[in-house]
């Protein structure tokens, strides 16, 4: 397909050219397909025309949600997770108003299209200006932590409307009906076929034909460029984001009729999968292909769904295999600005060790010691004296602690964005409580057996972090989470794996696990465990060589380090610290079900991390089982999800080492800004790491993180 792509007969045809093309061709191949004695009637069985016309009718709508992604991409150069749920605030309000105060349904859908133009800018103004200087990754960090905010805002007002939710969709006030093979064509068909065609030729006129719609295009492509020549940048990106609100609102609006509505963010990032996959097809930049593209996708959902009525969540899986090709397939195409200004996760504001010269002082010893044995004991003896209940969930707390331990090598020091962290935590809660209720083997063999089967799962999401990093990978972990969660994890589909009922062992003949204070115990005892395997990695030569090459890829290469294998290392350390605690996860909970490892729980305990500090353990921890806490707190009630979402905003923007920046405030502690100077020459950099990296260079080791930050 590659070598297709690089015939210069068709790279030099325009993209809008090619786009038609190559839907003209599959229609093309389908239609020839029709005609032959011996596959006609079998492709007519499997994808009848009719289900091909609604799939691209239900595409079109998937080529809007890409459209705007890639609009927002090129104007701000990050992936915007928050997409899904501008238009869902926008849209789930509109349909309450419509179906809760019979607000009339054609008066509500331009009305509500105009407020997601509104927000739009809003959004642009109050939140992403104010991270106009930080990396494109703190900013699609921040999406995250904006989609969260976004998600409580929604749910509190669908609760002030009194509208909860619209299960199966509905009929939109349009009488029509064509039968058109065995499908038939409703209203809400009706008004896609209406309202794209529209919007997209007015798209494209803006784009093509006025002085705002070209000034965008150009800032596009080159934004310092654009400011020399004295283009209003910041005014064209916040006429983006109204574009891409609108579209966002009208996406969601059209897309209810046969979707449904549940208000809050758990379909989140399952609303946002299929415009992710259409736009990464496009490369993040072109128009045209990112619409073609999501009439293929909807054509493949259509198709999927009539073969397979009782599985159509392996849709998800349709989608998660298009975005891992496409990008492996693209990955020598994309240049560096498509790749963002940073590639892997910033270091800015990581809290960094103490000191050496304050480490011997007897004050700062000491001090250490008696926080760490207080700490330990409150743990140890505070949660003895609660209920059964608050002792069960304190154990469930244990279990995200080891995921954001997880998170800290992957992510804060291995500098890879995971956003599917809890569906490895489902791999291993499959395997070790499979091995616990079946084979009935020893309680700490299902959790080394659940710490493989999780290093092997990031294993295979590793590999493909070897050709894509940064903002991409975030994406294919996402689409990897929501594949396992709707699919995999599935007990209608996988029945034989999931249908178990797990009975805590007796540890030892002495600790009946059975008993939440016990059990809690056990998985303290593993959290600490992992605590202390981390501390040991990142103190050892292979901890040293993840940051190196964290920071500086290109000159641990040089130093002849291998840096693919540190990669992988990362992301099996990662996957089996988050095995285990889904072997855990499973005894707590004594069974498997669907959703119990969402992608909502993956962004959950990642946003937290980082409002903690993901660059440290104890700043990780900290975040996680701080909001673990107030989870609990049933006066929060809804405010939760703006908690999170304000909190992560505000500490992505002052203090991007999070909250364990405060620990303890000494000048070396916080990690500086780069400073143009030696270190900058590549020569140095190099001598640096190969002094770095020798057997007995750690204090030199820790010079060259701190010189390359």
């Amino acid at each position: 397909m590659q070598a297709l792509i690089d015939l210069p007969v068709v790279k030099n045809l325009n993209s809008r050219v090619r786009a038609v093309l190559g839907v003209a061709g599959l229609f093309l191949v389908y239609f020839i397909a029709l005609r032959l004695p011996s596959v006609g009637p079998w492709l007519e069985r499997k994808a009848p025309f009719a289900v091909i016309v609604i799939g691209l009718i239900t595409g079109t709508v998937t080529s809007l949600l890409a459209i705007g992604l890639i609009l927002i991409y090129r104007a701000n150069r990050f992936i915007n997770f928050s997409y899904g749920a501008m238009g869902s605030l926008v849209g789930v309000l509109g349909l309450a108003m419509y179906k809760q105060h019979g607000v009339p349904y054609f008066v509500m859908l331009p009305m509500f299209v105009v407020i997601g133009v509104v927000v739009g800018a809003v959004i642009e103004l109050l939140v992403i200006r104010r991270f106009q200087n930080a990396s494109r990754l703190i900013l699609t960090v921040a999406s995250i932590g904006l989609a969260q905010l976004l998600g409580g805002l929604e749910l509190l007002g669908a609760k002030a409307l009194g509208f909860i939710s619209l299960t199966g969709g509905f009929e939109v006030p349009l009488d029509f009906h064509l039968q058109v093979g065995v499908k038939t064509l409703a209203g809400d068909e009706l008004l896609i076929m209406i309202a794209v065609p529209i919007v997209i030729a007015g798209l494209a006129w803006f784009l093509l034909r006025t002085d705002s719609g070209v000034a965008v295009r150009a800032a596009a492509e080159n934004s310092d460029r654009a400011l020399l020549l004295g283009i209003p940048v910041r005014r064209l990106a916040t006429i983006v984001w109204c574009i891409a609100g609108g579209l966002s609102a009208l996406t969601y609006l059209l897309k209810a009729p046969f979707a449904g509505v549940t208000p809050g963010v758990a379909n989140g990032p399952t609303v946002l999968l299929p415009g992710l996959a259409a736009a990464v097809v496009a490369r993040m930049e072109s128009l045209p292909v990112a619409f073609a593209a999501g009439l293929g996708l909807g054509i493949t959902e259509q198709v999927v769904r009539w073969n397979s009525t009782g599985s159509p969540s392996f849709v998800d899986v349709a989608y998660l295999v298009v975005i891992l090709v496409a990008l492996l397939i693209q990955r020598g195409t994309l240049s560096r600005a498509m790749e963002g200004a940073t590639s892997s996760w910033s270091s800015t504001g990581v809290v960094k060790a103490i000191p050496r010269e304050l480490r011997s002082l007897p004050e700062v010893r000491w001090v250490k010691i008696a926080l760490l044995t207080i700490v330990g004991l409150a743990f140890v003896i505070v949660p003895g004296g609660w209920s059964s209940s608050s002792q069960l969930l304190a154990a469930f707390a244990m279990v995200w602690g080891m995921v954001a331990v997880s998170l800290v090598i992957l992510t804060g020091w291995g500098g890879h964005i995971s956003l599917g962290q809890f569906g490895i935590v489902g791999v291993g809660a499959i395997v070790g409580g499979n091995v616990l209720a079946r084979s009935h083997q020893d309680v700490f063999v299902c959790l080394l057996a659940a710490g493989a089967a999780g290093a092997l799962a990031a294993l295979l999401v590793g590999l493909p972090a070897l050709r894509i990093k940064g903002l991409f990978l975030a994406v294919t972990t996402l689409a990897f989470a929501i594949a396992l969660d709707s699919y995999f994890f599935n007990p209608d589909k996988f029945s034989s794996f999931l249908n178990i009922e797990i009975i805590r062992p007796l540890l030892w003949q002495r600790f009946d696990l059975e008993n939440n204070y016990d059990m809690y115990l056990f998985c303290l005892g593993f959290l600490l465990l992992a605590v202390l395997a981390a501390v040991g990695v990142r103190k050892a030569r292979s901890g040293r060589v993840i940051i190196a090459t964290r920071d500086n890829q290109r000159a641990a290469d040089a130093a002849a380090v291998p840096t693919m294998t540190v990669k992988l290392t990362a992301f099996i350390l990662a996957g089996f610290i988050a095995g285990v605690a889904g072997g855990l996860h499973v005894q707590i909970q004594h069974s498997l079900a669907q959703h119990t490892y969402s992608p909502v729980d993956s962004i959950t305990v990642f946003a937290t991390a980082v409002i903690g500090g993901l660059g440290s353990i104890s700043g990780a921890l900290l975040g996680v089982l701080l909001f673990r806490y107030l989870e609990t707190v049933t006066a929060l009630g809804d405010l939760r999800l703006l908690i999170t979402g304000t909190g992560l905003l505000v500490v992505l923007y002052a203090l991007p080492g999070g909250f364990g920046q405060l620990l303890l405030l000494v000048p070396s502690r916080v990690a500086d800004k780069r400073v143009e100077g030696n270190a900058d020459k590549a020569a140095d950099e190099v001598d640096l790491l190969a002094t770095a990296l020798t057997e007995d260079a750690g204090e030199a080791a820790e010079e060259l993180v701190e010189a390359s930050q």
